[in-house]
């Protein structure tokens, strides 16, 4: 394949599409599509879902998830967090970081940044950074 890019042609998966084209007829896995648009239809796969949307209704996959949020609820995705946030704990993603926080320490993730920043050095992911900055050029 990357011999005929080279040489200017194209892999013969592509000639058809492209010797389409080129005579202004569109591919056939694009004509059923196009036909429907020009007559006003929508093409198979989004019939469903357009018909659902004119008569207001959501189509299946939006259904349950508008259903729980008119009463109230919420999708099961996002119960254990906002169960939590309610009674006022944190997720458990969160508890060990703020635990740190409150106890004045900092989460691991941030104490060699932090360690570097007191002893004025910067963190090695900023050096490259400012090194090209002090030398008056801007990062790439």
């Amino acid at each position: 394949m990357l011999e005929k890019l080279r040489a200017g042609e194209t892999p013969c998966w592509r000639n058809s599409v492209l010797e389409k084209l080129r005579a202004g007829e569109t591919p056939r896995f694009i004509n059923s599509a196009l036909e429907k648009l020009r007559v006003g239809e929508s093409p198979r796969w989004r019939n469903s879902a357009l018909e659902k949307l004119r008569f207001e209704e959501t189509p299946g996959w939006r259904n349950s998830v508008l259903e729980k949020l008119h009463i109230g609820e919420t999708t099961r995705c996002r119960y254990s967090t906002l169960e939590k946030f309610r009674a006022r704990e944190t997720p458990r993603s969160r508890n060990s970081v703020l635990k740190k926080l409150r106890a004045g320490d900092t989460p691991r993730w941030r104490n060699s940044v932090l360690e570097k920043i007191r002893v004025g050095e910067t963190p090695s992911w900023r050096n490259s950074t400012l090194q090209i900055l002090h030398a008056g050029e801007t990062p790439r």
